[in-house]
């Protein structure tokens, strides 16, 4: 059952320079349990989509153009400040993408959380102590007492993600936005904090959309992945099925750039050629066109929209299903004969 459900959500930014379509009719939904992982090169407007669900992006020069953000049956869009205070936080919490500039520095990290709980809930300072030490017990953090009394720098880059992590529990959410919740943390520190977010999840039955440029992470953890680009969505399905033959050719070449364990060592990547586009200035017809190895002429003039190329699978793309699996297999074939030739080369010269 989806807890929230995002319908064509459009927003812009209007500046100086121009209007910025960061968010362009956007459509997902989170259900109760599971993940849902939005991936795509930076600047491809996943953080803006997050930001706008919550409607956490500056109003103005953020302007909301269209569509509807269904929590509990209610419109956010339709809500004002006060009504909009009290979902962020307890209907609906955040993970920022970095804890020490989202953590006051001069405030403990008890009082921070304290703060967040006494904002929705009723209960005496007392007791909202004891919550925050118990939500600091819950992601794993040793000696919560004494820990809930020190300042965000006496923590480590890994433990103050789990303290973010505390703040955005403690009101118990029904939906978690993981805005790149591992960035700038080693690959030891990543996985505990991956395994906690999972745990969580299925401890208090949460929804989580997960923002996040790691596609191994994507591959472990999701359920259902939302692929973008421009700031527009353009490949929706279940993990299993983007993984085993995505339908849009961004998201082939995406899959492809990715690092891969059986390469053989010192193997070269396949970046995606080209640059993102000017959200300023986009190109006529598809956002992706000019960087697309699939491009036909048409492509320059229409606008695709996501639509089913097969069973719970949509992709942007007006090439038939039939000729996107070609082209996907045909990826394949030559991603495995070049790590085969790579290994191959590497054995010759040891």
């Amino acid at each position: 059952m989806a807890i929230l459900e995002v319908k064509n959500l459009k927003a812009e930014f209007r500046l100086d320079t121009g209007v910025v379509r960061a968010v362009n009719d956007v459509s997902f939904q989170v259900e109760q349990g599971k993940t849902l992982a939005v991936v795509g090169e930076s600047g491809s407007g996943k953080t803006a989509t997050a930001l706008s669900t919550l409607r956490l992006n500056p109003e103005p020069p953020c302007v909301y153009t269209g569509g509807e953000i269904l929590f509990d049956g209610r419109d956010l869009l339709t809500m004002n400040d006060r009504e909009l205070q009290g979902i962020r936080g307890r209907g609906i919490a955040m993970i920022f993408q970095d804890p020490m500039t989202s953590l006051n520095p001069v405030r403990t990290v008890g009082s921070q959380i304290v703060e967040a709980v006494a904002r929705h809930e009723k209960l005496s300072r007392t007791d909202a102590k004891a919550r925050a030490v118990q939500a600091l017990r819950e992601v794993g953090i040793a000696n919560p007492e004494e820990r809930a009394r020190q300042y965000p720098h006496q923590f480590s880059g890994g433990m103050r993600q789990r303290v973010m992590i505390a703040m955005a529990l403690a009101c118990r959410p029904k939906v978690l936005i993981a805005d790149e919740p591992t960035t700038a943390l080693d690959v030891t520190v990543q996985a505990q904090i991956m395994e906690l977010l999972d745990d969580l999840k299925h401890r208090f039955d949460m929804g989580i959309v997960l923002i996040t440029h790691d596609l191994a992470l994507v591959a472990e953890k999701a359920d259902d992945v939302l692929v973008m680009y421009a700031g527009r969505p353009v490949e929706k399905a279940t993990a299993q099925a983007l993984f085993d033959e995505p339908k849009m050719p961004y998201t082939m070449l995406l899959l492809q750039s990715a690092p891969r364990a059986d390469r053989p060592k010192g193997a070269a990547l396949d970046p995606i050629p080209g640059s993102p586009p000017n959200l300023l200035a986009l190109p006529p017809g598809c956002p992706f066109q000019p960087r697309c190895f699939l491009a036909k002429p048409e492509c320059s003039s229409i606008v695709p929209p996501l639509e089913f190329k097969a069973p719970e699978h949509e992709a942007a793309c007006i090439l038939s299903p039939a000729e996107l699996s070609a082209a996907a297999h045909s990826l394949t074939d030559r991603e495995d004969a070049l790590t085969a030739a790579a290994a191959s080369t590497e054995r010759q010269i040891s």
